[in-house]
């Protein structure tokens, strides 16, 4: 014998059963999404990874805090990619011509890799050239020495800058750091002219200095070995009631420059008589350290 369901309780069970269906295919669409939502998450982190930006935390930033130092700066190697990781990161990125970011990509990381492994071979110690020894906590206290195939053969007080240890602050901080080539020597600069460095003075070539995090590069320019004189090698007169007068030596004050090396006015006219007894050798240098 067969016996039929009531006509209701029909309708109750289809619409159970299409219930239940449609609440597994919403599972099933939602687990999907999740396992979606995985796969982009760790595609994200495995980009980060490989291009270290702002916020990224890791082995991968300290690698990148260190690369960044050989060029200069002076980060804390902590693997915390902040604010002054990222700027460090863009000044190298505009001095070497690439899209500044702040993002390490991959023409980034190339060109940081490329400056961290190149090693520069050390001077020749042979011949003559100047070196010029930065005094850190007093600027005013440096050394110019004249150096013959590793000896030196005399060393002067000198002073570069006002002061300031910053060597990208135009006017006001010492030499920037490097090799720099003799272009020139004159014991009449100024003759006929308006000039600041007037005299005997020695002629340098223009320098790039290295930024710290934040600050623009920039290049110095009109670098010389100088002294204060007239531009015969004299001394102006001592004005009156002037503490510093033009074209003369006055003292200590005078160390001071706009970022050039200066001598008193006879240590000055010494270096250049032991220059002209060696015959002012071709290709002589200055190494600032």
């Amino acid at each position: 014998m067969k016996f039929a369901l009531p006509k209701h309780r029909t309708a109750r069970t289809i619409a159970s059963t299409l219930l239940i269906g449609l609440a597994l295919t919403g599972a099933s669409v939602a687990a999907h999404a999740d396992d979606a939502r995985r796969t982009k998450n760790t595609t994200t982190a495995a980009a980060d990874h490989s291009s270290p930006r702002q916020g990224d935390r890791g082995e991968s930033v300290k690698n990148l805090q260190r690369q960044l130092n050989t060029q200069g700066h002076r980060l804390a190697v902590d693997g915390i990619f902040g604010p002054k990781t990222a700027a460090a990161l863009r000044d190298f990125q505009r001095a070497h011509g690439l899209k500044a970011d702040g993002i390490a990509g991959s023409d980034t990381r190339t060109a940081l890799a490329a400056g961290h492994n190149t090693q520069k071979p050390a001077p020749s110690k042979s011949g003559y050239y100047l070196q010029f020894d930065k005094n850190q906590k007093n600027p005013m206290w440096s050394k110019l020495s004249l150096v013959h195939d590793g000896k030196v053969l005399k060393s002067y007080r000198a002073g570069s800058g006002k002061g300031s240890t910053d060597e990208c602050a135009g006017s006001e901080g010492w030499l920037p750091s490097g090799t720099y080539k003799v272009e020139g020597h004159m014991t009449d600069r100024g003759a006929g002219s308006y000039t600041a460095v007037r005299g005997y003075a020695i002629q340098l070539e223009d320098k790039a200095c290295k930024p710290k995090p934040g600050q623009k590069p920039a290049t110095r320019t009109n670098l010389f070995i100088h002294s204060e004189m007239r531009s015969d090698g004299t001394q102006a007169p001592d004005v009156p009631f002037m503490d510093d007068d033009i074209w003369r030596w006055n003292g200590d004050m005078d160390y001071q420059s706009l970022g050039c090396i200066k001598l008193t006015p006879t240590d000055i006219k010494d270096l250049f008589s032991r220059l002209d007894r060696a015959g002012w050798p071709k290709n002589l240098t200055l190494r600032v350290n």
